[in-house]
């Protein structure tokens, strides 16, 4: 047998081992491709999963933090009612005559230009009200509300004030039905000077004065520092506090100031 005979036949086996041995690296190449991408779709699933499982408990840890929130809002709300020196009971009766101009739920009327109530602090409310029946508010002849107000508070008689306080602290303050169209990011810097007397959160401070502002309506809040910037409150030379916040009220330029502040205090109350 020649060599050449002998050759052919150890070429072509030579040549098909290459061929399978090739065809069997290409199937496992495409076996490997194959299970990593198993791999990664079952990475990508469990991923899914994890992260779907973490925003439920991001979402039931909210609502349960949320409910704990109103939990101890409602029993410091009991409390502080129990501690007023008011008979809410009477204080219903009382109230009959101001639900005309603020409201069933004490929530305010734009129409009447009277302020959301409900919510307010029980302190503030009252020192309010002597100051209307005492002349110290409501007695300039450009404040047609306060000349309304100062009246009905010289009706309240004995513990009538109180009595009154009480029953309004006693109403859900529910949410501001105003809340205005200023720009809250523009407000935060404007705010800062506020926040002495009103608190970091709008919320009030007994101890400078100072009211809760955030939950009132923003066309109150402006129409009360628009009085500030005329004279029109804090005139009285017994309205300490009056006076200083008409002090303050001038360093608002103009309308847009105002509703920018007004914005940011509403931010607050969310």
């Amino acid at each position: 047998m020649s060599l050449v005979s002998n050759t052919v036949p150890i070429a072509f086996f030579g040549l098909a081992s290459l061929g399978f041995v090739s065809g069997v690296h290409e199937f496992s190449k495409s076996q490997t491709t194959t299970q990593l991408e198993q791999i990664e779709e079952t990475r990508a699933a469990h991923t899914t999963q994890l992260n779907q499982e973490y925003e439920d408990f991001l979402t039931q840890w909210r609502v349960q933090k949320q409910e704990a929130r109103k939990a101890e809002a409602a029993q410091a709300r009991a409390e502080m009612i129990a501690s007023l020196p008011g008979n809410p009971k009477k204080g219903r009766m009382t109230y009959m005559t101001c639900l005309g101009c603020h409201g069933l739920e004490a929530e305010g009327s734009r129409g009447f230009k009277a302020p959301r109530l409900a919510g307010q602090a029980p302190w503030y409310l009252k020192r309010q009200l002597e100051k209307f029946r005492d002349g110290v508010r409501g007695a300039h002849p450009s404040d047609p509300q306060g000349a309304q107000m100062a009246p009905m508070a010289r009706m309240l008689r004995g513990t009538a004030v109180d009595d009154v306080v009480a029953f309004i602290a006693t109403i859900d303050p529910g949410k501001p039905a105003d809340t205005g169209a200023g720009d809250a990011s523009s407000g935060d810097e404007l705010f800062a000077i506020c926040a002495t007397c009103h608190g970091p959160a709008a919320q009030g401070l007994e101890a400078q004065k100072g009211p809760r502002l955030s939950h009132q309506h923003a066309w109150y809040l402006a129409g009360q520092l628009k009085k500030f910037q005329g004279g029109v409150r804090g005139a009285h030379a017994a309205d300490l506090e009056g006076q200083q916040m008409a002090a303050i009220a001038q360093t608002l330029s103009d309308e847009q100031a105002i509703a920018n502040l007004i914005a940011f205090i509403q931010s607050l109350d969310q």
